[in-house]
C-alpha cells in the first residue's frame, strides 16, 4: 500500500467516526427534546391505573364515541353516525340524542357522580339544540362531537378517582369496582 492510500483510509475513518458520533449525539439531542416537548400534556396510560372493570367500561365508551363522532373519514373530515343521521330533519336529531344518551348510560355503570352526569347531559343537550337548526346547525353539530367530549370527561374522571383512591391507600391492590356476583352464588350461600 502506498502512503497516499493509507492517508486516505486514515482520513476517511477519522472523518467517518466523527460524523457518526456527531450524528448519534444529534439524535440523542432530538430524542431529549421530544421528551421535554409538551411534558405537561403527557398523562399516564389509563390501563396502568384503572381496574379491569373500569378499563372494560372505558373501552366500550371510547369505541362507541368513536363510531358516533368519527366513524368515517370524508375529505379531511371525520363524520360519524350521529352526523350522518343528523341530516334527517327533526327525527335524525332525536336519534342522535338517543344514541348519545346510550353512551352516558354505558358510562354510568362505573358509578359516576351527579356533577359529571350533568356535564355530560349538558354536552348532549347543547349538541341536540345545535342540531335542530337546519343545515348550518347540522354542520356545527358534526364539528362539536359531544360524544367524544363525554368520553374524555369520563376517562379523566376515572383516572382521577383511581389515583385518589390509590394515594389514600397505597398498599391497596384490589380493583375499584368489585366484580358482580351471580345469583347462583348468592342462592348457594343461603342454603
Amino acid at each position: 500500500m502506498s502512503k497516499e492510500a493509507i492517508a486516505k483510509y486514515a482520513l476517511k475513518s477519522f472523518v467517518g467516526s466523527q460524523h457518526e458520533s456527531s450524528n448519534s449525539t444529534y439524535q440523542q439531542h432530538q430524542q431529549e427534546q421530544q421528551v421535554k416537548k409538551n411534558w405537561w400534556k403527557k398523562t399516564q396510560a389509563p390501563h396502568s391505573v384503572l381496574s379491569l372493570e373500569e378499563q372494560r367500561i372505558l373501552k366500550r365508551v371510547k369505541k362507541r364515541a368513536h363510531y358516533l363522532d368519527r366513524g368515517l373519514s370524508c375529505c379531511c373530515f371525520q363524520i360519524g353516525i350521529d352526523g350522518i343521521v343528523g341530516f334527517i330533519p327533526v327525527v335524525g336529531d332525536f336519534i342522535g340524542l338517543l344514541l348519545a344518551l346510550q353512551l352516558v348510560h354505558i358510562a354510568m355503570e362505573a358509578d359516576l357522580p351527579p356533577e359529571l352526569i350533568s356535564k355530560m347531559m349538558f354536552n348532549i343537550g347543547f349538541d341536540f339544540m345545535i342540531g335542530l337548526v337546519p343545515i348550518v346547525g347540522d354542520i356545527i353539530d358534526i364539528m362539536y362531537k359531544c360524544n367524544t367530549k363525554n368520553a374524555i370527561l369520563f376517562e379523566s374522571y376515572l383516572i382521577k378517582r383511581r389515583k385518589k383512591l390509590l394515594n389514600d391507600n397505597p398498599q391497596m391492590n384490589i380493583p375499584l369496582l368489585p366484580p358482580t356476583t351471580s345469583t347462583k352464588s348468592n342462592k348457594s350461600n343461603k342454603s
